[in-house]
């Protein structure tokens, strides 16, 4: 069997246009979401990722991956111009360099805005084809919540996205498209695709498959009659996209990757999207307000497992800063019982405490910092220290299992009755171990509250008596209407009445 050089670069940013922070190389770096060559397989090789998906392929099939960035941070502002060009000025190089290579396996994010090109991985795509031309086949991997362009079915030849919500499928996504892309390289199959974008950026539940109900579960339902019937077709990406994002393409998607060109694959990813503005109202979930959830957290325990609070639009992972005070507050005013909420980023807090040790009373003025006009202003509070860490959790749960959760030089803290994690390093929480890490355990508590949208539940929903999202004040609210979108196509539902 044929040995085929392979090339893969990963830069991943889902970028919020309307966050105050900034996507700039130092928020990759504090991140730990900046690696290089050889760091790559040290970090991934095991995981269910993405990279753990390639380098499994490279032993089935003996590629020769040349690997030389992987680039990822939390959702922050658009991407620097400097960070953008210091990424490509690292890809480029290195694919001349390898040149010539059989093909490419590009795991990217599809939401990515920098201050200078709205359609970042679609320019980078272009620059990547006036490198290797026309011939050589590209597969690239996309988050669900891309905001696709035209230009990714120009130059990619096989487009696979995830499937799943919270996204539990990074690793078998990889795999789909490095299968179709062993094929292409051996001349089996002349792969292209087939693009389709609506008149709605707010459409399809926001990409949310976990409750096994919803409008993303039944085009995707649709995508797999659609697949197992038509062997022509190798591929159908669906992309509920990324609503806080001012750019021209906003919102859901669809790339059918087939064999050769016809027609067909156009019709099919029509089809698609418009089953998708059809659907554009229907919801799975709704954002309560903080006096109604503690109203529920204040209710005597009714189950087994603790109740499970998302602070939906404080989510680092949608663009919320991560240090709204808020939902803090409302939790001590009402003197929740036995509670733990992760994480608030807050270094200099978190700094303050760990400098007192365990077992010092501390007062702290906490969170508010980045932009306190979202979430809530800094708040006074005294408490005791109950833990210190390095704030590295291991994931254990489905989501991106074995890889690292960092929250840098982090602490435990008790005001009242509510147990906080204090992070210096802007995070999510999505597993169970990043509470672990400071002796909380998660099953044991009365009330869970995490700054999170998504992926979290998939590692706690499963041990929870009951799950409830609440709008704290966050940058990723649902009403549209309060964001000056510049950019975004018009007219475009649900900022105009079509």
């Amino acid at each position: 069997m044929m040995k085929f050089k392979v090339f893969s670069a990963s830069v991943r940013h889902e970028s919020h246009s309307f966050c105050i922070l900034p996507g700039d190389l130092a928020s990759f770096q504090e991140y730990d979401g900046y690696k290089r060559d050889d760091e790559i397989p040290k970090a991934f090789c095991g995981t269910r990722t993405e990279w753990g998906a390639i380098f499994d392929l490279a032993d089935e099939f003996g590629w020769q991956v040349v690997h030389p960035l992987d680039a990822i941070t939390m959702v922050t502002g658009p991407v620097t111009r400097d960070a953008y060009e210091h990424f490509s000025d690292i890809i480029l190089p290195a694919l001349r360099r390898a040149t010539p290579v059989h093909g490419l396996l590009l795991p990217l994010h599809g939401a990515m805005l920098t201050e200078h090109v709205d359609d970042a991985e679609g320019e980078l795509l272009r620059r990547i084809r006036e490198i290797v031309g026309t011939t050589i086949p590209i597969a690239v991997t996309l988050d669900l919540h891309g905001n696709i362009g035209p230009a990714m079915a120009q130059h990619a030849n096989i487009v696979s996205t995830y499937r799943t919500t919270p996204h539990v499928d990074m690793y078998e996504t990889a795999e789909r498209a490095g299968r179709l892309l062993q094929r292409a390289m051996k001349g089996e199959t002349r792969p292209t695709v087939a693009y389709a974008q609506g008149r709605m950026f707010d459409a399809l539940d926001q990409g949310r498959t976990i409750s096994g109900k919803g409008p993303m579960v039944d085009i995707l339902a649709r995508a797999k009659a659609i697949l197992a019937s038509e062997p022509n077709i190798l591929d159908i990406g669906i992309n509920a996209g990324f609503d806080w994002s001012d750019k021209a393409n906003v919102g859901p998607s669809v790339l059918v990757t087939g064999e050769g060109r016809n027609p067909r694959y156009q019709q099919v990813a029509d089809e698609l999207i418009d089953f998708a503005w059809q659907t554009r109202k229907m919801k799975t979930i709704k954002l309560l307000s903080l006096d109604e959830a503690m109203l529920i957290a204040r209710e005597p325990a009714d189950g087994k497992g603790p109740l499970l609070i998302g602070d939906y639009t404080d989510c680092p992972a949608g663009g919320g800063l991560g240090d709204g005070t808020n939902l803090l507050k409302a939790m001590i005013d009402a003197g929740v019982k036995d509670a733990a909420l992760g994480a608030i980023s807050d270094p200099a807090a978190a700094a303050e405490a760990r400098k007192a040790g365990v077992g010092a009373t501390v007062t702290l003025h906490l969170g508010g910092k980045f932009d306190p006009r979202f979430g809530g202003k800094p708040i006074e509070v005294t408490g005791k220290v109950l833990a210190v860490s390095d704030g590295n959790a291991v994931r254990k749960g489905p989501f991106a299992t074995g890889t690292i959760a960092a929250f840098g030089p982090s602490c435990l803290v008790q005001f009242g009755t509510v147990k906080v994690i204090i992070a210096s390093v802007r995070n999510q929480i999505d597993d169970r171990e990043q509470f672990r890490i400071f002796g909380v355990d998660p099953e044991r508590v009365n009330v869970l509250a995490c700054k999170a949208m998504n992926h979290f539940r998939a590692d706690f929903e499963k041990i929870s008596r009951r799950l409830i999202y609440v709008d704290s004040g966050g940058i990723t609210s649902f009403d549209w209407k309060r964001y000056p979108f510049k950019k975004v196509r018009r007219p475009v539902w649900p900022l105009d009445d079509i």
